[in-house]
């Protein structure tokens, strides 16, 4: 292995002492970008906590010094000067980075950043995912990514980020094996807005954000690899004027999401339908509604999912989606008398996402009548137990007149 792979971690640190101030992030996901497991990096902190300017500077000389390649991604193509806009800022204040050796220069779908006679960087968009697959032999060479600002104001979001995401990242990801980093590696950097970022679904992580302890950088691994740090930063909270607004307990100010804990499913609500679980999934749009029961007593738990934990799901709300075993969910599955339901607290919810979800009404999916569903799974689930008690009822006498039979025989 490469020495300057090996002392990789001695790089970091002295990068860290020589060019971060001590009141700023200290970059620490950073600390795990050469673990080959790793594919998520996220860092959430409160606003002017510095991380935008500290990882990109890191980055940039990283790339420098390990020769790897910068893809710098906005939501759309008006967003990408701020990120011109953040590097022409970088190198002002770098002390090791000389402007005169970069230059931008402006294409179609992307703005490069030269670094004297190589392309060190391209700043592209999600809408330009699809362009940029044809230029998949060129944007190889820029394995690391970074998303700022990717948590935003609900209207913000791109509905497909998550689709967009994943084709560009496998537009770059053709390459057997990367210097230091093996494979692709992202970077989202964000304040704790809201959690309808389409990129928070995509990762399913609701569940752990809502857990991570504070100013504390962890690494998950589930169905996908992170590297997850949120930091509230009070050095420079003190700076901002939250009197303004009366921001000083706001998520940008806390680095904390605001949560709601009512009808939030706790651990031992889980372990109660453990005991006897059923489960149905109903096919949405892009998603699935996972509806998780007990049914001696009916405890219902809610959840949006991106993926089944089983093979086929039982309902689907398109018709395109039909399948053998799928019921279309037709208007005697609509009520909007349901929403009653859901005030009474006749279900609880996974997270605050999935409630969220469900219960906003632009969506109407608090309209489903989860109890018709209920009610026709246990329907099948008694006859199917009633077919399996006649079947060992039979099996049990076959059994029996097999026995007297063979006594028969031997007392003749």
């Amino acid at each position: 292995m490469n020495l300057k792979i090996k002392n990789y971690k001695n790089y970091i640190d002295q990068f860290r002492k020589k060019h971060i101030p001590q009141r700023y992030n200290q970059v620490k996901l950073l600390d795990h970008l050469n673990d080959p497991e790793i594919d998520h990096f996220i860092s959430i902190s409160s606003r002017t906590d510095g991380k935008s300017i500290n990882y990109v500077h890191a980055l940039l000389n990283i790339a420098i010094d390990y020769n790897l390649g910068l893809m710098f991604l906005s939501r759309n193509m008006m967003l990408r000067q701020s990120y011109q806009t953040l590097l022409e800022d970088i190198f002002e204040l770098s002390t090791v980075l000389n402007r005169e050796d970069f230059n931008f220069i402006r294409t179609q779908y992307y703005v490069s950043l030269n670094y004297k006679k190589r392309t060190i960087a391209i700043i592209a968009d999600l809408n330009s995912a699809t362009e940029l697959k044809y230029f998949s032999n060129f944007i190889k060479k820029f394995p690391i990514m970074v998303y700022d600002e990717f948590l935003a104001i609900e209207s913000d979001y791109l509905s497909d980020e998550w689709i967009r995401l994943q084709t560009i990242y496998e537009s770059i990801d053709r390459v057997e094996e990367y210097p230091l980093i093996n494979k692709p590696k992202i970077f989202y950097l964000g304040n704790a807005v809201n959690f309808e970022s389409p990129i928070l679904h995509g990762l399913e992580i609701f569940n752990i954000l809502e857990r991570h302890p504070l100013n504390t950088m962890k690494i998950y691994k589930y169905d996908f690899n992170i590297a997850l740090e949120i930091n509230r930063n009070e050095n420079t909270n003190e700076l901002r004027n939250t009197r303004a607004f009366g921001s000083n307990n706001d998520s940008m100010t806390t680095a904390q999401f605001q949560t709601n804990d009512f009808l939030i499913a706790t651990e031992n609500d889980k372990n109660h339908i453990k005991k006897n679980p059923r489960t149905i999934f109903i096919k949405l749009k892009n998603d699935y509604l996972k509806i998780w029961f007990n049914p001696e007593d009916l405890t219902t738990i809610l959840s949006i999912e991106t993926t089944m934990t089983k093979n086929h799901y039982d309902y689907n709300q398109q018709l395109k989606d039909n399948t053998v075993s799928s019921i279309y969910l037709n208007e005697s599955y609509y009520n909007e008398n349901h929403i009653k339901k859901y005030d009474r607290g006749f279900y609880l919810f996974e997270n605050n996402y999935s409630k969220n979800t469900i219960t906003s009404e632009h969506n109407n999916l608090n309209w489903i009548r989860i109890n018709k569903m209920i009610r026709e799974y246990m329907r099948k689930d008694n006859q199917q137990n009633e077919i399996e008690s006649k079947e060992q009822q039979f099996k049990d006498n076959y059994i029996e007149q097999t026995k007297r039979g063979l006594l028969k025989k031997l007392w003749e």
